[in-house]
């Protein structure tokens, strides 16, 4: 796989070797690199993607792991652009603060911490602040803003750079990084060398519950090697002598599920969340096989109708655009087949995105300037986990007429306004 990439056949978590296959989406670009122009396909491989079940833990990963150097050196998502995202911070940081009795002199350390929108919040609320992120745009970005970023990947030697700048962090945050590492053990390890011994653990990541409920395949793609229940971060946290004290779940990204853990030996106890999730995923059926391939017969079912509704309005002379160039969106996009041939363009309000094209399907990225000029009268929400958000941001769109097509967790198009989320009748 042109040497960047390897199979796995082992369970990062337990080591198990028990691994089934159960969605397999096919041959996919790696979906966050842009590309510069539309014929760019020299730079532009591809890579199986497919989703192993471990049956001696559940959990769910993807069969090869893509040099993470080629995935997040240079980056462009932004996570600041989100005002969804911006506020679901603000209030960590709050809840955080209050619960932990943070005070000036406690050090809040965040993994993989983009442009500094977590860290931000933090430092307004008067802690003391560093960020860790390899991509060196990112960095750059985030200590422009005031915000001390060490520009490295996240392991046992970060950890100690960071504790001999900064000391014992108080609090450990990594939202919506867990899920792309390999070395799951040995980053947990890392967390606990510079996580003083009543501090917490705080992250994030996609809720396997949710990806399950609500068909949310699209979420599948190279960064994110690992797809979690909590029964096995309980697993992976416990072997590194860490345990979980609280879980809670988040509306968030599709559905993510916030894991707070401390030290062995630490002041905090766990609560009820804990076990009650751990029920509620084995009442579901995710530590067994069945929920999985029906899910992926679902996905299939999803293809079929979304590229059949929107052939068939642009066979009928409709003009179609999409609104998200997300990573979801382009693996949306490619396993259901829909490029420029239906789509004319994807508009993104990330300036770094702007004049670049999708992978894949090639599709230009424009900003929203060209969706008043153009006047599509359908738009594709790629972002469906901002649909709220997005629809807002385009609410002039929308009574000029416009409808909003909204793919996951079943198609579903609205018209009018947002806040009416009036339904609309499919031609």
């Amino acid at each position: 796989m042109t040497g960047i990439a390897r199979n796995i056949n082992k369970c990062r978590v337990c080591g198990g070797e028990d691994l089934v296959p159960y969605l397999d989406l096919g041959m996919m670009p790696l979906v966050n690199r842009y590309l510069s122009r539309p014929d760019a396909d020299a730079a532009e491989p591809r890579f199986p993607l497919k989703v192993l079940l471990c049956r001696g833990c559940s959990l769910s990963q993807l069969s090869v792991v893509v040099d993470p150097k080629v995935l997040f050196s240079e980056y462009d998502y932004y996570s600041s652009i989100s005002q969804t995202f911006q506020r679901h911070c603000e209030l960590l940081a709050e809840s955080l603060k209050r619960e932990m009795n943070l005070t000036p002199e406690d050090l809040v350390v965040e993994i993989a911490s983009n442009d500094g929108c977590m860290l931000s919040k933090f430092k307004a609320l008067g802690m003391r602040v560093r960020g860790v992120e390899p991509a060196k745009n990112l960095a750059k970005v985030a200590e422009a803003r005031g915000l001390p970023t060490l520009c490295e990947f996240w392991d046992s030697d970060a950890a100690k750079m960071v504790e001999a700048s900064d000391g014992k962090a108080k609090v450990v945050v990594a939202t919506n990084v867990l899920a792309h590492v390999d070395d799951l053990h040995g980053f947990i390890r890392a967390v606990k060398e510079v996580l003083h011994p009543q501090g917490v653990f705080v992250f994030e990541v996609p809720y396997m519950v949710h990806f399950i409920d609500r068909t949310e395949f699209d979420t599948t793609y190279h960064e994110h090697l690992s797809y979690f229940l909590l029964r096995p971060l309980q697993r992976a946290l416990e072997a590194n002598g860490m345990r979980v004290i609280d879980a809670l779940e988040f509306a968030i990204h599709g559905g993510s599920i916030r894991v707070i853990a401390q030290i062995e030996g630490g002041n905090l106890q766990p609560k009820s969340s804990v076990q009650e999730l751990i029920r509620l995923e084995q009442e579901k059926g995710l530590f067994d096989t069945a929920a999985y391939f029906l899910c992926a017969e679902r996905v299939k079912l999803i293809r079929e109708e979304l590229s059949v509704f929107l052939k068939g309005l642009k066979g009928r002379g409709r003009k179609i655009a999409a609104y998200g160039a997300s990573a979801k969106g382009n693996i949306l996009l490619n396993y259901c087949g829909l490029g420029p041939e239906t789509i004319d363009f994807v508009v993104d309000d990330t300036p770094a995105k702007q004049g670049k094209f999708y992978p894949g399907n090639h599709l230009p990225i424009v900003s929203k300037d060209v969706l008043h000029r153009e006047k599509p009268d359908y738009l594709l929400l790629l972002a469906w986990n901002f649909a709220d958000e997005l629809m807002k941001n385009t609410a002039e769109y929308g009574l000029l007429g416009g409808r909003w097509v909204i793919p996951i967790p079943a198609l579903q198009v609205v018209a009018v306004s947002p806040e009416k989320r009036r339904h609309a009748t499919p031609e």
